[in-house]
């Protein structure tokens, strides 16, 4: 029985998140970005400066962390496909006809399927963060938490910085002042995840992936 739950975990944790997890992941950022008020009217009056919206919405968390360890901010841009795929997701759901794409979203199944996906991702980008930061920092606690916070929850705090520059920032709905949930869980599993690598926690990996996960897409 031992042997069966160690396969499927470690199973588990070799999952591939591309292409539909990702997708997941884009498509609920993309929508939550929809949703906003005059989202959709400045999309039609202005593509670039919301496609470049959707873009920090999808890969906020890597921008943020690769500023956090001085990296190149816009390396994310490096990766042809992804951008590739979350521009598109981005074009259909702003511009598709009949807005089919936020139609279909709309049905709370695709919701919950989508949702679950993206907690998938956020397991896994807050275990890429520890492990990068690791190595630049061997056994830096400190520093792999708050990297492993900022790939996992980065793109909903570097969205500040964008509506800071377009004038629409308010304090109550800043990150940094009141952290959202998706934020405060992601801190926890960025802590978790830390002491495990760093052998405090008396866990394996592939293990603690599995019920963090699970975890995140029941509380979702």
């Amino acid at each position: 029985m031992a042997s069966s739950w160690d396969e499927l975990t470690l199973a588990f944790s070799r999952t591939s998140m591309f292409p539909f997890f990702d997708i997941a992941h884009y498509l609920v950022s993309v929508m939550a970005l929809k949703r906003q008020p005059g989202a959709a009217a400045e999309a039609r009056k202005n593509p670039l400066s919301s496609w470049f919206t959707a873009m920090l919405h999808c890969f906020g968390g890597g921008i943020l962390s690769c500023v956090l360890l001085a990296e190149p901010p816009l390396r994310f841009l490096a990766n042809n496909t992804n951008i590739l795929l979350a521009s598109s997701i981005w074009y259909i759901i702003f511009f598709c006809p009949y807005d089919l794409v936020s139609q279909g979203y709309s049905f709370l199944p695709v919701q919950l399927l989508a949702a679950g996906m993206k907690e998938v991702t956020r397991t896994w980008k807050i275990v890429g963060g520890v492990t990068h930061a690791n190595s630049y920092y061997k056994n830096g606690w400190i520093v792999m938490i708050a990297i492993g916070w900022a790939r996992g929850a980065g793109g909903s705090i570097i969205t500040n910085f964008e509506q800071l520059a377009k004038g629409s920032w308010k304090p109550q709905g800043d990150e940094w002042l009141k952290m959202s949930y998706p934020a405060k869980v992601t801190l926890l599993g960025s802590i978790i995840f830390t002491f495990q690598h760093t052998k405090h926690l008396a866990i394996s990996r592939h293990n603690l992936m599995f019920l963090f996960t699970m975890f995140l897409v029941a509380t979702k």
